[in-house]
């Protein structure tokens, strides 16, 4: 016989072990992963990280005072989604023995509450290497959104099909707000077939905001590729915070935003800036490159892969239908 609890502080030395366990699994796939976090007390330490943002809850499961499971989630309010619920990658664990749909009837205890109290954007950060979890949250009407990837500079060969009509150049200092000026590369790409995402007023403010806050941040570097004086494509990178996250490497950047002019691609551009960039950053003691990018986007499905990049994370959603509301059969 199971039970479901909230989140006690009694419980957080047996969910770290299970997220320990876990994380040993996905280092077997991903050997690039945080070792650390294979030992239960940095796992407690991270797992204690996650309980201390505001606006927090947790579900856990037990089975004769065994935990056998646990959920924790976030509440936020985003400003393309509205009010959503976040699940982050240390947040959604079951005990490798028992059954996957465990995650079902998990989701659906602290689901009921999500949704009464008006949260019906549900995200969820799941381990590439959790098959069962992933099965689950599809048949749970999840659909995958974003995936993050990791690329080994260490092994990675210049790509072929450069053009040789753009130059490179780094951006430094008041240069770098010339970054701004693209910012609507990528959302206009977006827009179009198959990804069909709309361009909203508050989506290339958030994108310009973004780019703005790295001008001039220590470690930051950016390049652009021009072609007769004109910046057709970027590359923004920082180095990667790896103080917290369980699936940052030591030594790495992360990708911030990269784009190219949409009247231009096909051309090799972005080969280019991809070959100079990666061999600049890892000139500069890089040995890995983070990133992401939206599954709709075709191209980037298909571009960042070839380069090298391996997925470790899927990021999954779900749009509860609004008229539960009042089409509830009361």
């Amino acid at each position: 016989m199971i039970r479901f609890v909230q989140f006690e502080d009694q419980y957080i030395s047996q969910m770290a072990s299970l997220l320990a366990a876990r994380h040993q699994d996905e280092r077997q796939r991903f050997p690039f992963l945080q070792e650390r976090f294979e030992e239960q007390e940095k796992a407690e330490e991270r797992l204690r990280e996650e309980m201390a943002k505001p606006y927090t809850g947790g579900l856990v499961t037990l089975r004769d005072e065994k935990v056998i499971g646990y959920l924790l989630y976030e509440y936020r309010q985003d400003a393309t989604r509205g009010r959503m619920v976040y699940i982050g990658y240390p947040s959604f664990v079951i005990h490798e023995d028992e059954h996957p749909r465990l995650a079902r009837l998990m989701y659906t205890e602290a689901g009921a509450e999500w949704v009464r109290n008006g949260y019906l954007e549900h995200v969820v950060d799941v381990p590439v290497g959790n098959d069962e979890l992933i099965f689950e949250l599809l048949e749970q009407s999840f659909h995958f959104e974003q995936r993050f990837a990791a690329l080994s500079l260490e092994s990675y060969r210049a790509q072929p099909g450069e053009n040789s009509l753009v130059a490179m150049k780094e951006l430094v200092s008041e240069e770098q707000s010339l970054l701004e000026k693209m910012a609507s590369w990528n959302s206009m790409h977006q827009a179009k077939a198959p990804a069909w995402k709309p361009i909203t007023q508050e989506a290339l403010d958030q994108e310009r905001s973004v780019l703005k806050s790295y001008e001039g941040k220590e470690g930051s570097r950016s390049w652009v590729a021009e072609q007769d004086g004109v910046p057709v494509a970027f590359h923004l990178y920082t180095p990667a915070d790896d103080r917290h996250a369980m699936t940052t490497p030591g030594n790495a950047a992360a990708l911030i935003q990269a784009a190219t002019n949409i009247d231009m691609r096909g051309q090799g551009i972005g080969k280019s800036i991809a070959n100079h960039s990666f061999t600049q950053m890892k000139k500069a003691g890089y040995e890995y490159i983070m990133t992401d990018w939206y599954t709709a986007n075709h191209l980037a499905s298909y571009f960042w892969p070839k380069l090298g990049f391996r997925c470790y994370l899927i990021r999954m959603a779900r749009t509860v239908d609004a008229r539960i509301a009042w089409a509830d059969g009361q």
